[in-house]
């Protein structure tokens, strides 16, 4: 069995002890890597494509798919995801595996926002392709593998929230994206929601609540929208740590660690700051 190098991804005959293209230790690859992770999963499916591709020819199918595929990959990386794989016409991406962000919910839905507006660029670019798409997103807990290698096919994340997302595709309406309670949760102070009715999936017993997406509410990296500020009272001295915490770590190059606490429910980004 081949070892993948867990520092650049390159494989290695079983026997070796060592990586043949870095030179990392293989003592620890014997077993894939794993980890449980948060993510965000989306799917997109083209509606319609199915009955379209019987009658079409597959010179002219693969025609149509190297374009949508390729503006796919295009908007999903722009906003940090990772395609998983494509599925004829489906795109799978997983957003916080392996590179994770804080706030890899909120990019998922701006990664499906924008890539309903890329299809209506494609249409208008090619007169007469006339596709449409659904996409759903869902966020919870998932089966990371570490040495995965999606551009070769293999898997990022294992779960239930896979399969869910794809099932939460389904509810979508044409040119639409619904996403679970997690991520709506997750990013409902970045994102415009409208509420839909509870819907049922298969292997799920009771009804999923989900949310239809309808715009963001400013650039992801360019616009800051500000919460609603509370002033600090009585923090004089905890300012002056941060204050001077911070004047050591310019002045000495060195890292210093600051953890803050807040009993109120505030995006991810708002629980703690690191300062390096």
């Amino acid at each position: 069995m081949a070892l993948i190098c867990p520092a650049c991804g390159e494989e290695n005959p079983d026997r070796a002890r060592f990586c043949l293209a870095c030179g990392a230790s293989l003592a620890d690859t014997a077993e894939p890597a794993e980890e449980r992770k948060i993510v965000s999963v989306l799917f997109v499916d083209l509606v319609g494509f199915t009955n379209r591709s019987d009658r079409a020819d597959p010179e002219d199918v693969r025609a149509i798919l190297r374009p949508y595929h390729a503006r796919m990959k295009e908007e999903i990386e722009r906003f940090g995801g990772t395609i998983e794989k494509f599925v004829g016409d489906a795109v799978m991406a997983v957003f916080g595996a392996p590179a994770a962000h804080e706030d890899d919910a909120e990019r998922a839905v701006r990664a499906a926002l924008r890539i309903l507006d890329a299809i209506a660029e494609l249409n208008d670019e090619t007169p007469g392709l006339d596709l449409a798409v659904r996409a759903a997103v869902n966020t919870g807990e998932a089966v990371v593998s570490l040495a995965a290698r999606p551009e070769r096919g293999e898997g990022i994340a294992t779960g239930d929230v896979v399969n869910t997302a794809a099932r939460l595709q389904n509810a979508a309406p044409t040119g639409g994206l619904v996403v679970g309670e997690a991520t709506y949760l997750g990013t409902r102070h970045a994102i415009d929601y409208r509420e839909a009715d509870p819907v049922t999936v298969k292997g799920k017993s009771d009804a999923l609540a989900i949310w239809y997406a309808v715009g963001a509410r400013s650039r992801l990296g360019i616009d800051v929208e500000s919460p609603d500020e509370k002033p600090f009272i009585g923090r004089d001295q905890d300012l002056a740590l941060l204050t001077s915490t911070y004047a050591r770590t310019m002045r000495e190059s060195s890292m210093q660690l600051v953890t803050m606490f807040s009993k109120t429910v505030l995006p991810p980004f708002d629980l703690g700051t690191t300062w390096s």
